[in-house]
């Protein structure tokens, strides 16, 4: 099987990138995946679906652990409390942290809590959380979309770069050059946009890198190379699932994520894309490394 650095290397020739066979079966409205070790981990917001995203209190979310075949069971938190609305998942440490809506919440990988922090500013919500350093994770803020610096050890939370603000600031991820992020759009326009934010001399700024997305949601960066995902494509190709730019954000349509697999997140694991299918409540994983029971 080729290596998945051969296939990126082919789609800057030929904009094709071929996955291995979906897996479904996955608990609804799955949001991201995480391997951490041997283990495959899933946050979902639950059978409520999309209407209750977004400021909802009832305890429809859950974290769950999967097998190979999809066939999975809930990671039950030690606090009690439950999960709402968790569309994020990063491990640092040992830990998974999670965001659910205003929260961001740390436990071991069989679901004791070491801490759960909220942020209490009016509209926040959660979207991402990426490894900044050693100590401290980054999240999106939705809500107010900005960035938000918190400490991997106690859930203290500050904000980051926060003369940055990007209006429906979703998925981002850290890169060599700055933090890749896109924004999420109107259902019925092509609004959506990848950004790059960078900090020199005491000031940060957002630059837009490309434009004219549909419901862009996604997006990981693979040997310098951009890769993004969303629920509608691009203005110019509109079936387009999972796309590829260009330093001069010219954008290529990669063979995944076609119909309704629109994709709500992109993980790179240093061998293999893992693509999340919201709708599907399925993943697929792009090859290059084997199946999380076999490693």
């Amino acid at each position: 099987m080729r290596s998945l650095l051969a296939l990126i290397a082919c789609a800057a020739v030929q904009p094709a990138l071929a996955g291995e066979t979906m897996v479904s079966g996955l608990p609804p409205f799955t949001e991201a995946l995480l391997p951490v070790g041997t283990e495959l981990y899933a946050v979902s917001i639950g059978p409520g679906g999309p209407d209750e995203e977004f400021g909802s209190s009832a305890l429809n979310g859950g974290l769950y652990r999967l097998d190979a075949g999809g066939a999975h069971e809930i990671v039950e938190l030690s606090d009690g409390e439950g999960l709402r609305n968790p569309t994020g998942i990063a491990e640092i440490d040992g830990q998974i942290v999670l965001v659910d809506g205003n929260q961001a919440i740390s436990l071991s990988p069989d679901g004791i809590v070491n801490w759960r922090r909220s942020l209490e500013e009016d509209g926040a919500f959660f979207y991402d959380i990426e490894v900044l350093d050693e100590a401290r994770l980054l999240a999106s803020d939705f809500g107010r979309g900005a960035f938000v610096s918190i400490s991997a050890h106690s859930g203290d939370m500050e904000p980051y770069l926060e003369e940055v603000r990007i209006d429906g600031l979703a998925r981002f991820e850290i890169g060599d050059e700055g933090i890749y992020a896109v924004s999420w759009g109107a259902d019925d326009a092509w609004n959506s946009a990848v950004y790059l934010v960078t900090a020199a001399d005491g000031q940060a700024r957002a630059e837009k890198l490309a434009d004219g997305f549909g419901n862009l949601e996604s997006i990981e960066i693979v040997d310098a190379k951009v890769f993004v995902g969303g629920y509608r494509g691009h203005e110019e190709l509109p079936a387009a699932k999972l796309m590829r730019l260009d330093p001069d954000g010219k954008v290529h349509a990669l063979e995944a994520g076609s119909d309704t697999k629109g994709i709500s997140d992109i993980f790179f694991d240093g061998e293999s894309l893992w693509l999340t299918y919201f709708y599907d409540a399925a993943y697929e994983r792009l090859p290059g490394a084997p199946s999380p029971a076999n490693r």
